[in-house]
């Protein structure tokens, strides 16, 4: 079986910006956790991911963000989501957390928050 995905990263400042387009699910999701374990290796503990192109996620993929978000704020940084679709907020606001995450419409307005 063959998945429609793809991570895009980019640094601004001192801010990781991640943008992951397709489906992320069990089969990619574990993808996604190590590009941020590799970064918070490098002492990087502020992310933007950016799912403006995201069209699927499953729980797997919430879980290792959840638990991405507690690491990184036990470092003193956090994790930023932008571009959320009707259909991935709505699955966020249904288990809770969109509570946890700083949700925002653009790339832009997620990088000026940590400032």
């Amino acid at each position: 079986m063959t998945t429609n995905f793809e991570i895009i990263e980019k640094t601004v400042d001192d801010i990781r910006v991640i943008k992951v387009c397709g489906e992320l699910d069990a089969l990619v999701a574990p993808k996604l956790k190590e590009r941020i374990s590799k970064q918070i290796e490098l002492d990087i503990n502020k992310f933007v991911i950016d799912f403006s192109e995201l069209v699927h996620i499953n729980s797997l993929a919430m879980g290792i963000l959840r638990g991405k978000l507690r690491v990184v704020r036990d470092l003193g940084g956090d994790i930023k989501l932008v571009g959320l679709n009707d259909h991935i907020k709505t699955i966020f606001e249904m288990i809770g957390l969109d509570e946890l995450f700083d949700i925002y419409a653009t790339e832009e307005e997620a990088i000026a928050s940590f400032r």
